[in-house]
């Protein structure tokens, strides 16, 4: 026979008054806590912006299929999470606060609401809100434990958040560090090998939760084991977890409890979907899905104009998507031009362009010196440049970090003889086969007014 507790977790009477005046004092601290949670959790999307766009520039090996929506479906998915802790925490202040002045009205009138005393209203209105609204400690008490219930959901909200993040994290490391040290067919392999593991613990997990596998001596020592087994995805956080939603299904009935999980879950997935789809049109502004007009389309470059390609008009903290030149309407008789390097456009130079053996022979700093008028070499070589249509011999691009953000690429300053009045288009690509057609990387217009 399971009893519900042992005689080691039982409180003795002196523990069992302390945590009785430990509950009795915690408001003030769910409130002190909900206010501290509100403004972290504010700072929450431009972090995650942050971290995310460094991801997308820096760590993105691909930028196409699933390897582009996975890591926009976590960042959206931690984001709506964040959102969700937001109204959490806010709920929880605000009720805890309308508690706290209910709890000061009592203080003033002890006696409660006197029914009979309430003015224009007839005895049997007076009957029927004494039976409906009770008396004011009731009241007050369903407050606390609601109250309470809400700072206890917002935790586990907390937690889905810190689990996310680690597992998220792994999955970095493992597709940043591991990934381009694996072979091409042995990488498939693992992928395969993982793909099947996954199958294989959802299979289980569902098997081993049937009722009649459960109810097998043999089959609940198995399921026991892969409980115990399933520690090890909640990165520390067992515990903590555990006693919480255990002491939701030793108190709710389980019916009750599983139609509240499936709706939470069912609007929280809505959350997400909307998050994922806004935060796709953030990351790719081209993208019209959500904002569709009869006559207007963002796919053809040469006629459309992209506020992150010129600097005077994009955001100062803003990464440069591709390339970028100094404004869209100029008087120069110049192009200031930069092309940005984000680690997918470094993944096909690496195929490109494979570093040469250097002597051992040589000095540090001479490898150094050697290996940088090499890489000077070979980008000038590949990247591929017209305006109006005549090839740039010889742009002489070199190495720089770009704004705030210390972004990587390649600046040059152009001195074009073809430039006319009105609008003009510089094309930027990759030819890594002379004789075939470069590969575009993006086509800037821009309108050239010059000085009279």
């Amino acid at each position: 026979m399971v009893t519900s507790s042992t005689t080691n977790e039982n409180p003795n009477p002196e523990q069992d008054e302390k945590l009785r005046e430990l509950t009795a004092q915690s408001w003030n601290l769910e409130l002190v806590i909900s206010g501290a949670a509100l403004f972290a959790v504010l700072q929450l999307p431009d972090l995650l912006d942050e971290a995310f766009d460094y991801f997308r520039f820096n760590l993105m090996t691909q930028t196409t299929g699933l390897h582009l929506i996975f890591p926009s479906l976590v960042y959206s998915l931690m984001r709506a999470t964040g959102y969700v802790l937001f109204m959490a925490f806010l709920t929880n202040f605000v009720m805890r606060a309308y508690w706290v002045g209910l709890v000061g009205l009592r203080a003033v009138y002890p006696s409660g609401i006197h029914y009979d005393r309430i003015p224009f209203t007839t005895k049997q209105s007076q009957e029927r809100m004494a039976a409906k609204l009770g008396p004011l400690d009731a009241y007050v008490h369903r407050l606390d434990q609601r109250c309470n219930i809400v700072f206890a959901v917002a935790f586990l909200f907390v937690f889905l958040l810190i689990l996310v993040a680690f597992t998220y994290v792994q999955v970095l490391v493992i597709y940043s560090i591991v990934r381009p040290v694996v072979p091409a067919p042995y990488w498939l392999l693992i992928k395969i090998v993982a793909g099947t593991l996954a199958l294989g613990y959802l299979f289980t997990s569902v098997v081993l939760n049937l009722p009649r596998i459960r109810s097998n001596p043999r089959g609940a020592i198995w399921h026991d084991r892969f409980t115990a087994m399933n520690k090890v995805m909640y990165w520390g956080l067992y515990k903590p977890v555990v006693f919480i939603v255990n002491t939701f299904y030793s108190h709710i009935p389980y019916q009750k409890l599983a139609r509240t999980m499936v709706l939470m879950m069912g609007c929280f997935f809505v959350v997400v979907m909307v998050e994922f789809l806004v935060d796709f049109s953030r990351v790719n502004r081209r993208t019209t899905s959500l904002n569709r007009h009869h006559l207007f389309s963002t796919r053809v470059d040469s006629l459309y104009v992209n506020p992150s390609a010129y600097n005077n008009l994009r955001a100062e903290d803003a990464y440069i998507e591709q390339a970028a030149i100094q404004a869209d309407v100029t008087r120069d008789p110049f192009i200031r031009l930069f092309i940005a390097y984000p680690k997918a456009l470094d993944t096909l130079l690496t195929r490109l362009a494979p570093e040469p053996v250097w002597s051992d022979t040589l000095a540090r700093a001479e490898k150094r010196r050697r290996f940088a008028a090499w890489s000077h070499q070979q980008i000038n070589q590949f990247i591929h440049l017209t305006i109006n249509d005549s090839l740039y011999q010889n742009p002489d691009l070199l190495f720089t970090q770009w704004g705030q953000h210390h972004q990587k690429g390649w600046q040059t300053v152009l001195l074009p003889t073809n430039l006319r009045p009105g609008k003009n288009l510089i094309r930027i690509g990759i030819q890594a086969d002379p004789s075939k057609r470069p590969e575009e990387i993006i086509t800037l217009p821009f309108w050239y007014i010059p000085e009279k």
